[in-house]
């Protein structure tokens, strides 16, 4: 074991360090840290594996076979011979038994030649305890006659009682020598020491049928179950009761070993031999066992050997057999591990190179070290270098002015993008309110300052949320959600970074003001954001010499008719009813008004966009209730209770709400001068 632990640790420190000289690399892709090395080790060191190990298990499987069969054989022939030898002392101890019940029961002997006859029967077997003879009477057994081993009862302090309630506790079992059989019975329990009983039926003198039984010490039998190796022996009843065992408690307890696999086996097979291979179920361990019955009151020897012990020169042999796997493996390891590093050197420098190509190091410092294909890929490598750097300044222009996924997905396909595809979208348009005055109060360089400022947050926010950027116009940010690259719950997705949007505005104000900068029109400065959902025309659109992702279609231009839209109902974020329908679960939003925009006939439900319902106040969700409540009865034309309606949502709503007051005037003029009768509650925007 040691040698194999030392050899282990080698093979360890060996493979180890090769593997730590592969790290992973930057742009999502992780290189293996099996080395060529390692790979070529590993190859030798499997198929060393396979065909030496294949040999000793083979061998191993084969032996041990071979082992487990003669040793079962072998314990088979001793438990043949114990029982042999073991019947052969039933029997005689039954003739002994006959000779004396027979003597005792010869009228013509007198008494005292009688009990001298008794006395010379247990002078010379000491184990016989106790001899009767019994006749049925009813349920219980009749003593006729019996005798004693008066030197073992005094010898062991007992009464001559205590052998006759032997007898009766066991009655039951012991009569059953009245139907012709012959009973052997462990009568041990509740006995100081370990008893046996053997009943057979018996033939008096005048030949009434009636039953012979002796007591005797196991002692009696035990020497024949002695052996110096390693198998043991035990011996059961017909029943699985414990006759004699190793240990001693068993036997003295009257244990039934039923439960045990071996005598399990023994009970149920009809066979007077077997063997078997079992596992102890108190101590979890493995076994060879073997069986036979013995001729003799259907009783049955087990002999067994622990496997580990049967099997222990197997187990040896298939230890050398290791050492030398594992000598025969570190010697292949380090041979292959020499050679190996005429072709791991090179590939090793070629790591490097790419390495320091990731890093944006394009020129590399390597010359071909060998004129085979590791020279040839070394050349091909530094041509690449210099390719990949004419590459990347182009990409690093391209990612200057075209969204960085719009890049990525150009380099991957940019034949499909410049097809372009119908797709659905979200998109996005957001604007500065008043910029034009902004602008006017402000230099130059503060202007480019603040839209900086500005356009780079308000960005940021639209790549955390994965949205694309189209372009800017300006102060103007057109984004697209879902194209080029699929996003799941894009329009959500839109929503937040536009609820996002409005929060960072309100921090950027709050850090203008406490900074003086600018001026206190850009301290108070405003957006307006339109975004709508549904089928758009995305990809490059230009000329083949000069064009630009974008997004193209009547979804895109109510995104734009919206945003300008929202600056009438003097809200923040206005969306269309698809969109509307998309976030409705999770986003609070307000049906404002139905409307006409320019350029569509379609009358479109509009709606504010207020934010994520976990985080709304009550009185805003009050005040949107109530709106909602006012445009139901403007569209019944209930102007009275409409205005009631509207007037109560400003009020809970706590500030001047314009869309309320744009409500109010239409319902006021309409109080005075009524629509038509096909009104239909929509209101035509004449202007962007």
């Amino acid at each position: 074991m040691i040698v194999i632990k030392f050899l282990g640790i080698i093979i360890f420190s060996i493979i180890k360090e090769l593997m730590l000289r592969k790290r992973p690399v930057e742009n999502g892709f992780t290189l293996s840290r099996w080395t060529i090395q390692v790979k070529l080790i590993g190859i030798t060191s499997l198929i060393l594996l396979f065909f030496i190990s294949g040999i000793i298990i083979l061998t191993t499987y084969f032996f041990k076979n071979d082992s487990e069969v003669r040793i079962k054989e072998n314990s088979l022939k001793v438990a043949q011979l114990i029982g042999h030898k073991v019947r052969s002392d039933f029997n005689s101890i039954v003739e002994k038994s006959m000779i004396l019940a027979n003597a005792m029961a010869f009228e013509k002997i007198t008494e005292e030649k009688k009990e001298e006859l008794q006395k010379l029967f247990f002078r010379n077997d000491k184990n016989f305890v106790y001899l009767g003879v019994f006749k049925e009477q009813g349920r219980y057994l009749k003593s006729i006659r019996n005798t004693y081993n008066l030197d073992y009862i005094l010898e062991n302090r007992l009464e001559e009682s205590d052998l006759e309630r032997l007898v009766y506790l066991h009655a039951n079992v012991l009569q059953k020598a009245f139907n012709g059989e012959v009973v052997l019975h462990n009568v041990s329990q509740g006995f100081p020491f370990p008893i046996i009983a053997i009943s057979v039926p018996y033939l008096d003198m005048e030949g009434e049928k009636s039953i012979l039984i002796s007591l005797l010490r196991v002692e009696k039998i035990l020497n024949v179950f002695d052996s110096s190796s390693h198998i043991k022996a035990f011996m059961v009843n017909s029943s699985g009761i414990a006759i004699t065992h190793p240990d001693a408690n068993l036997v003295l307890s009257s244990s039934n070993l039923s439960d045990t696999p071996l005598v399990e086996r023994f009970l149920n097979n009809k066979a007077g031999n077997g063997q078997m291979r079992y596992k102890d179920k108190r101590t979890g361990e493995y076994y060879l066992g073997s069986y036979a019955k013995v001729a003799f009151a259907d009783a049955g020897v087990m002999t067994y050997i622990p496997e580990n012990i049967a099997l222990e020169e197997v187990y040896n042999i298939q230890k050398r057999n290791l050492y030398i796997l594992a000598i025969a493996l570190c010697s292949a390891i380090l041979i292959v591990l020499y050679f190996a590093k005429s072709i791991t050197g090179p590939v090793l420098s070629l790591v490097d190179a790419s390495r320091s190509i990731e890093k944006g190091v394009f020129k590399l410092d390597i010359k071909p070290q060998t004129r085979d294909e590791i020279g040839l890929l070394t050349n091909s490598f530094l041509t690449m270098g210099l390719g990949l750097e004419e590459r990347e300044k182009v990409k690093s222009i391209l990612g200057s002015m075209i969204d960085p996924v719009v890049v990525k997905e150009a380099m991957k396909d940019l034949a499909t993008l410049k097809r372009g595809n119908e797709k659905i979208i979200t998109a996005f348009f957001s604007d500065v309110a008043s910029f034009s005055t902004i602008s006017e109060k402000l230099t130059s360089a503060e202007l480019a300052s603040l839209l900086n400022e500005y356009l780079s947050a308000m960005t940021i926010i639209l790549k955390e949320h994965e949205g694309v950027l189209d372009k800017y116009i300006g102060d103007a940010i057109v984004g697209i959600f879902n194209a080029p690259v699929e996003i799941e719950s894009h329009s959500l997705k839109a929503a937040r970074a536009s609820v996002r949007m409005m929060e960072k505005l309100k921090e950027l104000r709050t850090y203008w003001s406490s900074k003086n900068l600018y001026c206190r029109e850009a301290q108070l400065m405003d957006i307006r954001i339109g975004l709508n959902t549904g089928t758009a025309k995305v990809g490059f659109m230009g000329t083949d010499a000069l064009a630009s992702y974008t997004m193209m279609g009547d979804t895109v231009n109510l995104a734009a008719r919206l945003e300008a839209a929202a600056k009438d109902y003097g809200v923040n974020i206005l969306i269309s009813e698809a969109m509307q329908r998309k976030v409705d679960e999770v986003m609070h939003c307000r049906h404002l008004d139905l409307v006409r925009v320019k350029g569509k006939n379609e009358p479109v439900k509009v709606y504010e966009l207020i934010g994520e319902k976990a985080n709304l106040e009550s009185s805003l969700i009050e005040s949107v209730q109530l709106y909602e409540e006012g445009i139901r009865y403007y569209l019944m034309r209930n102007w009275k209770v409409a205005i009631q309606k509207f007037s109560e949502s400003e009020k809970v709503k706590g500030k001047t709400d314009k869309a309320v007051k744009l409500l109010l005037e239409r319902c006021e003029e309409y109080t005075k001068n009524p629509p038509p009768e096909d009104w239909d509650g929509v209101f035509t925007r004449t202007h962007k």
